[in-house]
């Protein structure tokens, strides 16, 4: 059972060092998804009750970024609108 006390509100999160949030991402997130959009290397994250995008450099070798998103955001940047409605009527079709 995951407690929710280890984990940083979302407002506390993007105020914290690049450092420090990787090292709350790597120790409690859940990797969901490595997605590469033009030239840039993205990974997506579960962290607590929102999603957190790493941004990395060139050759991957540097973190960019990290900033916590909220659900609708991740669903607005990463989910295909159409497939999304279609499993959703499927989900209540069944």
């Amino acid at each position: 059972m995951f407690s929710n006390e280890n984990y940083l509100p979302f407002a506390t999160f993007n105020d914290s060092s690049i450092f420090f949030k990787a090292t709350e991402v790597f120790r409690y997130g859940f990797l969901l998804e490595d997605i590469l959009i033009e030239n840039d290397f993205i990974q997506l994250y579960s962290y607590h009750n929102y999603y957190v995008e790493i941004m990395y450099g060139e050759n991957y070798d540097e973190i960019r970024s990290i900033e916590a998103i909220t659900v609708g955001e991740a669903l607005i940047k990463y989910i295909d609108l159409e497939h999304f409605n279609e499993a959703f009527l499927d989900l209540f079709a069944a």
